[in-house]
């Protein structure tokens, strides 16, 4: 099972909302499995390159540092950004928005 920085479940809603609003490019189960999981991995890429691209070079050395120690605990995650004031939410909500859309005009990730 693959690492994501939202859960699965959470990815998962999103991406099925997004196929049931425009006609797969598959049509086997796998294929619409498969489909599906790529779909999730690249709006789960883009939110973790939306995030790292809102820090500062001093902000991703320290972000680098924390995750070099292998912190488990989302809450010095949660806690690093709030203090640096970057809000995650919104970050997160305005890349999926941009994500839905692009995928339902037909640019994102077809395959």
């Amino acid at each position: 099972m693959e690492d994501y920085l939202i859960d699965r479940e959470t990815l998962g809603q999103f991406i099925d909302e997004l196929m049931k609003k425009r006609p797969l490019p598959v049509n086997s189960a796998e294929e619409i499995s498969n489909y599906r999981e790529a779909q999730m991995h690249a709006l789960d890429d883009r939110i973790s390159q939306a995030i790292i691209g809102s820090l500062n070079q001093e902000q991703a050395e320290t972000l680098d540092s924390l995750l070099d120690q292998e912190k488990e605990n989302p809450d010095v995650f949660r806690d690093f950004f709030s203090n640096q004031g970057i809000n995650v939410e919104q970050i997160i909500t305005n890349t999926a928005e941009s994500f839905g859309k692009e995928y339902l005009e037909g640019a994102t990730n077809a395959q």
